[in-house]
């Protein structure tokens, strides 16, 4: 039996992601494919383009075998724990024996090179990158500098090469046996926001959808639909007619909200004391969720991180909620428990020799964690339920509509392109 894992957002599902679906299928042999996914908030800091389930359907629908959750704390953190939070769901599966992963080149052989040295952190290294550190450079300039190789800093330029970089150091912080494969990345970049390419980037996909104001009709809609596999076209132009999605903007007043609530943000994850005391200052030239983002970012604190502090302030995840040195070899620890999302009638199968292999709980519904969580691990789990409820109110607000809650939303074993109340 061969499970290959893949780690993805799906914000939103595009060709891109049938392709490697259809490649871990056709050409890797999987007998199975299983998807950590982020749920309701992104590595960015904002909301998905649509809710988990339905994003867990798209994934269903087009390939994938069973999709869990990748726990909220993780999914809106920084690429290295990101990283370690997916491979650690991936391992407590007990069944997973590849990890296929996008990337900008043909061969991974220089990536490990480069993972192997960023773990061991040789001293040169370390001292090279808090030297670059306290001279202003933002994090990956800094260490793309410090590995002291032109080669490996123009690999690890590259939002791809990044989080394939994190995964490759957490395979080996867990001593993983999993496999890693690279599959070189086809059409547009990821941020590239055209949608001139066979394959364009989810980032070309959303602003293509928020640059539109009417979705009454599916005519005029074609440039970004031919970016959707054909199976989930119709359910997206729903989606959106509905108004069910959300943008950035979306949660921007929660966000000015949590903001006027405390003095200090340095115990946010990914907040320094620096960035803390700036949003201080500037929190009463508060206007949208944007442009905060643009006033506060700087050559040494780029927009994406801001974006994440935001979030984690809004969402509560502070720095002790994240996994120390002392954790990094137990994955069961890092995610101590699989939630499940959806899987198919072929993934079921699944479920019974995951039970028997995995060394964590197994959930569908929060109802069952009680019973079978630690305290720490219910705190994680809190985390999730309630970034989940906030992207609940947030779209109930947009829609006029009530959507059910974690606890009362009924569980389909194979999810299908309908939203999770229909």
């Amino acid at each position: 039996m061969k499970v290959v894992g893949i780690v993805a957002e799906y914000n939103p599902f595009h060709l891109g992601h049938e392709y490697q679906l259809r490649y871990a299928k056709e050409t890797l042999g999987a007998d199975y494919c299983i998807v950590v996914m982020s749920g309701p908030f992104t590595q960015r800091g904002t909301p998905a383009l649509f809710d988990k389930y339905t994003r867990a359907s798209h994934a269903l629908a087009c390939g994938a075998d069973l999709v869990l959750e990748l726990p909220v704390i993780y999914a809106t953190a920084s690429a290295e724990a990101f990283a370690l939070g997916a491979v650690s769901v991936l391992e407590n599966t007990g069944i997973v024996d590849t990890l296929l992963f996008g990337c900008e080149a043909d061969d991974i052989t220089p990536l490990k090179e480069i993972a192997s040295l960023l773990v061991s952190e040789q001293d040169d290294y370390k001292k090279a990158l808090q030297a670059e550190l306290a001279n202003g450079k933002a994090f990956a300039e800094a260490r793309a500098i410090a590995l002291n190789h032109p080669e490996y800093a123009s690999l690890i330029n590259t939002p791809n090469n990044i989080l394939a970089v994190e995964y490759l150091k957490a395979l080996k912080r867990l001593n993983s046996s999993i496999e890693p494969i690279g599959l070189k990345r086809k059409g547009s970049g990821y941020h590239d926001e055209t949608l001139q390419s066979p394959m364009a980037s989810a980032t070309a996909i959303r602003k293509a959808i928020f640059a539109k104001d009417d979705f009454l009709s599916r005519e005029g809609h074609g440039e970004f639909l031919q970016q959707i596999p054909l199976a989930l076209q119709d359910a997206i132009v729903h989606k959106l007619q509905e108004k069910e999605y959300l943008s950035q903007e979306d949660p921007s007043l929660l966000v000015h909200y949590a903001l006027m609530k405390a003095n200090n943000f340095s115990n946010y994850v990914d907040c320094s004391k620096e960035l803390s005391n700036k949003i201080l200052r500037s929190r009463h030239l508060y206007a949208s969720f944007d442009s905060f983002c643009q006033r506060l970012k700087s050559k040494d604190i780029a927009y994406a991180r801001v974006s994440r502090v935001l979030c984690h302030i809004l969402l509560g995840i502070q720095n002790d909620m994240l996994p120390t040195k002392n954790t990094l070899a137990t994955p069961s620890r890092i995610a101590p428990y699989l939630r499940i999302l959806g899987f198919s009638n072929t993934g079921r199968s699944l479920l019974p020799i995951m039970k028997e292999r995995s060394g964590v709980p197994i959930l569908t519904t929060p109802k069952e964690a009680e019973k079978q969580l630690d305290h720490e691990a219910l705190s994680i789990l809190q985390k999730d339920i309630f970034a989940s409820d906030v992207y609940r109110m947030l779209l109930s607000e947009k829609t006029g509509c009530v959507y059910p809650n974690e606890f009362t939303r009924k569980f389909t074993p194979l999810q299908n392109t309908k939203s999770p109340d229909e």
